[in-house]
């Protein structure tokens, strides 16, 4: 399953996962999963240096991009290679020069220890493909002392509270966006 996920360089698995892509650009998402009421209600704040998990299609990059401003930095990343190709056009499409998208692997991401103010996890977990422990420790490790790590998912039943046991993260709180 991982290899489906990450390879990418089939013909089939390329037309499968853009086809997965746009399903996540339809309008009718947008109108329920409002990206800049989502992003505004994580707190993240102007300036910060945010790493976004699992950047997919692109569908809340843009937002988290004008909240953190030009003074900030957004490392958005993902397993598949269609993905940040997808991310990469609609951010240089829409002059969004304070994102960095790359193919990484979030349970081993290269970036130097406490180097983001807020790790943004939305509608990744839980995954087939993921695994919450060593998610959880990367995050741990390259969230800044007193970051926040930021959890959305839609799956029913879910709680980031399994997730946050992986590291040493205390549960604030639950909001709806």
């Amino acid at each position: 399953m991982k290899n489906f996920f990450s390879n990418g360089t089939s013909w089939i698995n390329r037309f499968v996962f853009k086809q997965f892509l746009a399903g996540l650009e339809g309008s009718f998402r947008y109108h329920i999963n409002n990206p800049q009421k989502l992003i505004k209600a994580s707190g993240v704040q102007a300036g910060q240096t945010v790493l976004e998990v699992g950047c997919g299609s692109g569908f809340f990059t843009p937002a988290l991009s004008d909240i953190v401003g030009e003074q900030g930095l957004v490392q958005s990343i993902d397993l598949h290679p269609v993905a940040v190709e997808t991310t990469d056009r609609k951010m240089q499409t829409l002059k969004k020069h304070n994102v960095c998208v790359s193919k990484i692997d979030a349970h081993e991401t290269g970036f130097p220890d406490e180097s983001f103010d807020t790790v943004l996890v939305y509608g990744v977990v839980p995954a087939p493909v993921i695994s919450e422990t060593r998610l959880g420790h990367e995050i741990y490790r390259v969230l800044k002392s007193g970051g926040i790590l930021v959890i959305w998912t839609i799956v029913p039943f879910w709680s980031p509270k399994s997730f946050l046991k992986a590291a040493s993260f205390n549960y604030c709180n639950k909001q709806n966006g």
